[in-house]
């Protein structure tokens, strides 16, 4: 077996980063309890139920501001006081919907105006549970996209490390399945980092431009904050300001649904990208290539029955994150097939938005971490890339070759039929690619010897790839899209 690649300074790898085990028992999902980062707290039930109290908070302090006449000052900062899930406890909301109200906004205002003591009738003043539960949405995927912004920036930038660590190291590039052309071995990791840039970005201009709430009222008209003599507009836009998210211009009982098909298409887009590394890796890892092997802790169980597998591991992390990446993917036609409603609005995304968005942004996060962590614990065996390199004897050189016989005047389909009959002869025959060249008389004719030799090294048909390596790690790590 290949000894792992050298190293002049040693560096600590991380521990393994595997299953996230939450407090709650009994869920039947589980993303809740298995599959589960921090992000998990945005959108549990404290999550959403804070987030549609702190709407409620900023809808009395936007009146209070303004038409402190309607509402006092006073009555907004009682209310504001109260409105957290430390006052208004989920299991209180359930409770009085399930025995009560049978009706989740209506619980929620309940509870709230209950706690809030006089002030209590000032709550959901001129508002419609869409605006609690939209903007409170809103609110919800502003926190997540700037949380997964710095996640996926954070793989983006490994992949980056790796990339400079093995820019100096020719490899064999593969499309097909097929061996292709050298390359440097940190060429891919580079522009895996790239791609999550793009990511990063997009998540970025999801939270200037798809996040969206509203406080116009029933069907989006500010009927109520017009009859009593109120500017809503000048309402909304206070309440949002304090929300930290944008009015959408128009709504009718709901920003577009665009919105969040859009924001759950580009998770889809990061988790696929992820799964193309987590791919690319496990290629690599394969036991007859074996250019990549991740560390395994003691007491890692890799096979029940194969106790050797222990040796590299199986890569499960890989497959959990292509598996993840195939079940976002359904998230994001669930979105989209969400998109139109009946009328100014109906309820069939209502049971959609309440799976697909907390599991999309949960998954996608988690990926990107036990991605990262896979990364962070994987070594380059040196021995085995070289090997592979020179696993076709050189003729993946042939389209240098060619060209250069091309510049000296041979027409192309000539110099393409000579350097493949020759790549035919070295293959099956087993012979360095160079020793077929050299016997070759229509290559001598028109090539020196040490050209020919140096030629057809694969070390040195690199192209300009660690040039392209430095010049995208150096445009795009640490940068942060905000």
């Amino acid at each position: 077996m290949a000894p792992r690649a050298s190293s002049k300074k040693k560096t600590s790898r991380p521990g393994k980063l595997d299953v996230s085990y939450g407090n709650e028992t009994g869920q039947l999902s589980p993303i809740g309890t298995r599959y589960s980062t921090d992000m998990a707290a945005i959108f549990d039930d404290s999550g959403y139920l804070d987030a549609l109290l702190a709407v409620e908070a900023a809808g009395a302090e936007a009146l209070s501001k303004l038409y402190p006449k309607k509402i006092s000052v006073r009555d907004a900062k009682r209310i504001r006081s109260v409105a957290d899930t430390k006052h208004v406890k989920p299991s209180d909301v359930r409770k009085t919907e399930a025995t009560l109200t049978h009706h989740e906004m209506g619980a929620v205002i309940r509870e709230l105006a209950k706690k809030s003591g006089s002030s209590g009738k000032y709550v959901h003043y001129t508002m419609t549970s869409a605006d609690a539960v939209e903007s409170g949405k809103a609110v919800q995927l502003k926190k997540g996209l700037e949380s997964l912004i710095i996640t996926v920036e954070k793989l983006r930038d490994t992949c980056f490390t790796l990339a400079n660590e093995w820019k100096d190291m020719p490899s064999i590039a593969r499309t097909h399945g097929q061996h292709a052309i050298p390359a440097s071995f940190g060429f891919a990791f580079a522009f895996f980092g790239y791609c999550l840039d793009k990511s990063a970005a997009r998540f970025s201009y999801d939270v200037h431009n798809l996040v969206e709430g509203k406080l116009s009222g029933a069907i989006g008209t500010y009927d109520v904050s017009t009859d009593e003599g109120m500017d809503g507009f000048a309402i909304e836009r206070e309440a949002m300001k304090v929300l930290g998210i944008a009015s959408s211009e128009i709504s009718l009982q709901m920003p577009p649904r665009e919105n969040i098909a859009g924001i759950i298409s580009d998770i889809a887009v990061l988790c696929g990208r992820v799964e193309n590394i987590a791919g690319y890796v496990k290629m690599l890892k394969r036991t007859e290539i074996l250019e990549l092997s991740e560390k395994q802790d003691s007491g890692t169980v890799s096979s029940s029955a194969m106790p050797h597998k222990n040796t590299h591991g199986n890569p499960y992390i890989e497959e959990r994150c292509i598996s993840i990446a195939k079940t976002v993917r359904g998230y994001a036609t669930t979105a989209l097939e969400s998109v139109s409603s009946d009328d100014f609005r109906d309820l069939t995304a209502s049971l959609s938005d309440r799976v697909i968005i907390p599991e999309a942004f949960v998954l996608a996060d988690y990926s990107c971490k036990i991605m990262g962590n896979v990364l962070e614990r994987t070594e380059p065996m040196q021995e085995n890339i070289t090997r592979n390199l020179n696993a076709t004897m050189g003729t993946v050189t042939s389209p240098r070759l060619m060209s250069r016989l091309i510049s000296r005047g041979m027409e192309r389909e000539e110099a393409r039929k000579i350097v493949r009959e020759d790549a035919i002869t070295s293959y099956s025959k087993k012979l360095p690619y160079n020793i077929v060249l050299l016997n070759d008389k229509r290559v001598t004719g028109l090539l020196a010897e040490k050209e020919i030799s140096d030629l057809s090294n694969p070390s040195t048909y690199l192209g300009r790839s660690k040039e392209i390596i430095w010049k995208t790690i150096s445009k795009y790590r640490g940068k942060h899209h905000k």
